[in-house]
């Protein structure tokens, strides 16, 4: 066993992977764009992908011919709530808490990964597969079922819509679709691809739940001109957290992720350069086009401030967002937090040298977030943020 997998949660052999819910077309385009660079020790994952695909295929055909027309019919409950940051900023915390509202909605984890057909197969899959899942993630302890709030980006991946995240797949590759971290470069027709794909995944799962819909990937916060845009009236929530703290946490969740996901054998270098330059690029945009939103539609709250007073955080949000009355969720809301206080984080260091990296390509979040930079260290020195 590898550094790596020791350092990881463990993640059974018969627990399905990200691209399970992918139909056939969707995963010939992933095995296509890859050069069919599967490693050999990989292959069996290959093989249940090409029995699985065509099973998703089937299933998603007939779902088109009972539902389509209902889907496209069904409108929106109330503008989207949409929950931005950083990768390992506190995003699944924040939805989670959102999602205790019973008026609100999150795509779950069976909605996003299987999105061509779950309003199908939803209720066989939880009702008798639930063994099939592990009961936490591979890179923290944050427990998952099919119910469980998931991020729509799966869902993107899944209907075969290119997403940076099919960098996990092929880890070894040239990381692909960058430009749908910011959606610059976009022809209009990906553009447009892409977004009445979105809004048909939010149509589905809106049909499914009757109620207000919390979306929440870290990539939308690269993507909010384009959101706000698309969702007139949305609500945005972004969130942000120690810059130290998020480097190591984001590459040790892109290591478990490719240690357990991918067709191939993972590279052991590299992600911490790329976890900065995603980053960079995505504040880039966010910085740049936040400043358009409507005061009651946008705010910025800190992660330490929402584990230190969770609940007097999400009254905040609800009346700067103009949510609603938050007394019909403040129980929920007070236990759920309660019973995270015992939730042991993961804990980080990491060498000196990536101190003035995270400072050089993150000096704007720094700014902008007011987060203070660490004092001088030497080359030697381990750094150690605080969690």
């Amino acid at each position: 066993m590898s550094e790596v997998e020791r350092d990881i949660n463990p993640y059974p052999f018969w627990a399905p992977r990200y691209w399970g819910g992918m139909t056939v077309s969707g995963w010939w385009k992933l095995l296509r764009g890859n050069h069919f660079a599967v490693h050999p020790s990989k292959l069996h994952w290959a093989m249940v992908m090409a029995v699985v695909s065509p099973a998703n295929s089937f299933a998603g055909m007939l779902q088109n011919a009972l539902y389509s027309r209902r889907v496209k019919q069904t409108e929106l409950i109330a503008p989207p709530i949409f929950v931005i940051g950083h990768w390992r900023s506190g995003t699944t915390y924040l939805q989670e808490l959102l999602s205790l509202d019973e008026r609100h909605a999150a795509p779950t984890t069976l909605q996003s990964y299987g999105a061509n057909h779950f309003l199908l197969t939803e209720s066989f899959i939880t009702r008798f597969l639930g063994w099939l899942l592990p009961p936490r993630r591979p890179m923290d302890n944050v427990e998952i079922s099919w119910n469980s709030p998931q991020e729509d980006e799966w869902a993107l991946s899944t209907m075969g819509l290119p997403t940076p995240y099919q960098k996990i797949a092929f880890p070894c590759n040239a990381p692909p679709a960058l430009d749908y971290l910011d959606m610059e470069g976009l022809s209009e027709q990906e553009l447009a691809r892409w977004s009445d794909a979105l809004r048909y995944f939010f149509q589905a799962v809106t049909l499914r739940t009757g109620r207000r819909l919390v979306l929440k990937s870290p990539h939308h916060t690269g993507r909010v001109h384009v959101l706000s845009r698309l969702f007139p009236d949305a609500r945005f929530i972004h969130i942000s957290r120690d810059p130290y703290t998020l480097l190591p946490s984001t590459v040790r969740m892109y290591r478990a992720f490719e240690s357990t996901q991918s067709f191939q054998v993972p590279p052991t270098e590299g992600l911490e350069e790329f976890v900065l330059r995603t980053g960079e690029r995505v504040y880039r945009s966010y910085l740049k086009h936040c400043g358009s939103l409507p005061q009651n539609r946008h705010c910025e709250i800190r992660f330490e401030d929402l584990t230190r007073d969770g609940v007097g955080t999400m009254k905040q949000i609800y009346d700067r967002l103009e949510l609603g009355d938050f007394e019909p969720a403040r129980a929920a809301v007070e236990t759920y937090t309660a019973s995270r206080k015992s939730y042991k984080k993961n804990s980080y260091s990491f060498p000196a040298k990536w101190k003035d990296e995270i400072e050089h390509h993150w000096r704007d979040y720094f700014e902008y977030f007011g987060y203070e930079r660490m004092g001088n260290t030497t080359a030697n020195d381990a750094c150690s943020p605080a969690v």
